[in-house]
């Protein structure tokens, strides 16, 4: 069991420090935010090091999650697959649901009033746990989606809340009409 935040940091570098990671960098000269793709590899007792000692400019995001011998993908990529005997992979909170992946986010910021993400869905729903700081999430309904200002037009939303936009249609449960059409194949 992990003690508290200070804690699954220690024991990820102590667990992970060698493992590579892909770390968004905000050094573009244009001086563009987190999420636009200027990206470097780093091992993350490295990045560790840099961001508990002040940087402001790295942060671990969403790691591309290694593919099973079956098919499929984990349910942990680096650096949290080190602690993976440690970490709850079926929080209580979820109750009989089953995660389709933990991931991990990590960064600093030295901005009095924070930092922020633009304005987006998921297409999966999210169990968000602040180890240490603030954080504030503005969580707007589905239902709302055609009165927003989105990139691309709200087509249709579904009753479980999975929103499409013109010119891509998904099933409810994210299938493309191509998924579908493949899987009725195979099972013909």
């Amino acid at each position: 069991e992990l003690a508290g935040p200070a804690d699954l940091v220690e024991q990820l570098r102590a667990a992970a420090a060698d493992e590579p990671v892909q770390v968004e960098e905000r050094r573009c000269p244009e001086g563009r935010a987190f999420g636009r793709g200027c990206k470097v590899a780093m091992r993350f007792g490295e990045l560790v090091d840099r961001i508990e000692g002040g940087e402001t400019r790295l942060y671990l995001t969403t790691q591309e999650l290694p593919l099973l011998s079956g098919g499929g993908e984990a349910l942990l990529a680096p650096p949290l697959s080190a602690l993976r005997e440690k970490l709850p992979l079926r929080p209580r909170l979820a109750g009989s649901l089953c995660p389709q992946s933990l991931n991990l986010w990590y960064g600093r910021t030295d901005l009095r009033e924070g930092t922020t993400s633009g304005l987006h869905h998921d297409h999966h729903d999210n169990l968000y746990c602040l180890l240490r700081g603030r954080k504030r999430l503005r969580l707007y309904a589905p239902s709302d989606a055609p009165r927003m200002r989105t990139h691309g037009r709200v087509r249709r939303v579904h009753p479980n809340g999975r929103i499409n936009y013109a010119g891509d249609p998904t099933a409810a449960d994210g299938r493309t009409a191509h998924d579908v059409l493949r899987w009725r194949l195979r099972r013909a």
